[in-house]
């Protein structure tokens, strides 16, 4: 099983780089409206800090706001997947071909025993080969998807792969997760506002207007207009809870608090009790992530309540609308 931080997890392009470089200025400009020095802290220490890293770094990392909006989840098992990794990463994995990727020609495997590595191989606008290992595979030109097919000559081999041997080539992220470098952007910015605006009480129309000027000067690609037109605009949009559209800092639905059972857990182990909390934070999308379409965007990227997200499992808002609704019907719970 493969474990630990995904492969090259310190190394950034000049893109990687930039485009961290202005969330740390977003993250400034939050910084900035945020009233009182412990506000401020708790602010840095919890949302705001930056790790220019792949990965939003361990330990004393990157905040939440990075790790939610740039980073894939963390994922771990037998399969070559990064455990975290930048959303526009340009080696993604489908079921099926995707139109916003480039298929690659094949893989092959290099070395042996627990030397092994994964080398993808594509063609350049001249048909030339080009073999990219897994570690270097952040340096690809753009984005390539690797397919089933692509695995079935070595399926009896990759079988009795280690995870050690997993950890070294973790290397792909899922299409589905993925997304473009100013949708990484967008969503850093909205769930930016989001926090500072419910939790630290700033000024919608002031930081709004902060943000929407610093998307606006990325000079990183002139032909890229930001703030784009999935970029919300009222204050209710991004700042409530989608599915209850209550303020993020209050309980579900404005619901009486419910009292957790408590449940030993071993004193010596990192307690990540607070993570389960029915109004923990959570990131959210309206509509669920599906390989065909680049879904992690300014429009479909939301903070929410742990218990709204965990309602909604893998089904949009209508979809769940439709469902609560049948379920309040049946139960005769209709006011």
């Amino acid at each position: 099983m493969a474990i630990g931080r995904t492969i090259s997890a310190n190394s950034l392009t000049e893109l990687d780089q930039r485009v961290i470089e202005i969330c740390e200025i977003m993250a400034q400009e939050f910084l900035s409206e945020i009233s009182g020095d412990g506000n401020k802290e708790s602010f840095k220490n919890d949302y705001g800090k930056i790790s220019h890293t792949r990965d939003s770094g361990i330990g004393l990392g990157g905040g939440k706001i990075q790790r939610d909006a740039l980073c894939t989840r963390g994922i771990q098992g037998k399969a070559p997947f990064s455990n975290r990794n930048l959303r526009w990463h340009p080696l993604v994995a489908a079921e099926t071909q995707i139109n916003f990727a480039q298929p690659i020609e094949r893989i092959e495997i290099e070395g042996d025993d627990e030397a092994q590595t994964l080398i993808f191989v594509i063609k350049d606008s001249e048909g030339n080969e080009l073999s990219y290992p897994s570690e270097k595979t952040f340096e690809l030109p753009k984005r390539y998807v690797v397919l089933p097919s692509h695995w079935i000559p070595h399926l009896d081999r990759l079988k009795h792969w280690s995870g050690t041997l997993w950890t070294q080539n973790s290397c792909i992220i899922t299409s589905y997760e993925s997304c473009n470098w100013w949708d990484a952007l967008e969503a850093y910015a909205v769930l930016g506002i989001s926090i500072v605006c419910d939790f630290y009480n700033v000024n919608f129309s002031e930081i709004f207007e902060k943000i929407n000027t610093v998307l606006d000067s990325q000079e990183i690609d002139g032909n890229i207009e930001l703030p784009s037109d999935n970029f919300p605009l009222s204050e209710e949009d991004i700042v409530n809870c989608p599915l209850c559209k209550v303020n993020k800092n209050t309980y579900p639905a404005n619901l009486p608090q419910r009292i957790r059972v408590q449940r030993w857990k071993p004193a010596w182990g990192r307690s990540k009790r607070s993570e389960g909390d029915d109004s923990s934070l959570q990131i959210m999308h309206v509509n669920p992530l599906i390989e065909s379409e680049i879904r992690h965007n300014a429009e479909n990227v939301r903070f929410g309540h742990r218990w709204c997200n965990v309602s909604m499992t893998d089904h949009s808002i209508d979809e769940t609308l439709d469902f609560m609704e049948y379920i309040v019907r049946v139960h005769n719970r209709c006011k």
